[in-house]
């Protein structure tokens, strides 16, 4: 049996250099494989892309503007984890393809990278920002040797906004669960699971589990922050507005920060919220998202947090 984590990405290659590692430590897999290609109409399937949007991401209408770098890091962990085939691979998304067209399409190409799925291999369809605590690898196995063919798992998803201490309050009120691992039995089943890609927590066919996934959906510097804006279809003053907000977290002294201009102020969802209670993977603290300001202690996070 085989385990295999397949990954779409696109202008990732920040979060991808730490992400290698964690999975090695957390899932052992035989394969790791990023099809890396750009969505044609964005992450949700909403998005007008421009050749003004295009010469500013991408190579070449394609390829991200970071994918030389994620090149070279797929090189270099080729070399360190000689034990597990890392494969990166170049997707180009027919025009009209739908968001979760793409999502399929970047986790179920094993034939065209020579790999014989079964059933009963695992099956991981991750994405490039999520992580797991290292000290989750038996926990993670553990739910592995429960499944049978056409089974699998979700975890409960955290997302982190900006660095380590600022979490979505309304996902945190009401955690979301989110695929993590098939036991492949038939495509039927594990197409029905892909299926759910733009309905985050809808996955009421795989086993809930007590894995908290670090889901670092926000840690995005620099360009890659601005591409985020961009990829996503909203009004310059809701981006200008989040942004501004933004900005608050690294002054250390807010509990809640209102980041959605357009959500009434009673509305958890309009809210990132601050929390100290996670030890995250060892994996994630060299990234540059990572904070190391002391003022952070002088915060305390408040009372409704329930997991």
């Amino acid at each position: 049996m085989k385990k295999i984590v397949i990954i779409p990405t696109f202008c990732e290659s920040h979060l991808v250099r730490h992400q290698i590692p964690n999975i090695i430590d957390t899932i052992d897999p035989d394969y790791i494989i990023y099809n890396e290609g750009m969505f044609p109409n964005g992450t949700e399937g909403n998005k007008t892309i421009t050749k003004d949007w295009l010469e500013k991401y991408t190579l070449d209408g394609y390829r991200g503007f970071d994918y030389l770098e994620l090149e070279n890091i797929i090189r270099d962990a080729q070399i360190k984890y000689p034990n597990t085939k890392i494969i990166l691979n170049k997707m180009t998304y027919a025009s009209e393809t739908t968001s979760t067209e793409c999502f399929i399409a970047a986790t179920t190409n094993f034939k065209d990278l020579d790999i014989d799925i079964q059933p009963g291999d695992f099956i991981f369809p991750f994405e490039a920002d999520v992580f797991h605590h290292e000290n989750s690898k038996d926990e993670i196995a553990g739910y592995m040797a429960q499944l049978t063919e056409d089974t699998g798992f979700r975890s409960k998803w955290i997302d982190f906004i900006e660095n380590q201490y600022y979490i979505e309050k309304l996902i945190y009120l009401q955690p979301r669960s989110r695929r993590i691992c098939i036991k492949f039995g038939t495509w039927d089943f594990y197409l029905s699971v892909l299926a759910k890609f733009m309905h985050e927590h809808d996955y009421n066919m795989l086993y809930p589990t007590d894995l908290i996934t670090y889901h670092y959906c926000w840690w995005r510097p620099g360009k890659f922050k601005q591409l985020r804006y961009d990829q996503l279809q909203r009004d310059s003053q809701y981006w200008t507005f989040y942004d501004q907000q933004l900005s608050k977290v690294h002054e250390a002294k807010y509990n809640d920060i209102k980041v959605r201009y357009n959500r009434n102020d009673a509305d958890p969802g309009a809210y990132i919220t601050f929390t100290s209670q996670f030890k995250h993977p060892t994996h994630i603290k060299n990234h540059e998202c990572w904070s190391t300001n002391d003022m952070y202690l002088n915060l305390k996070p408040l009372n409704y947090l329930n997991i």
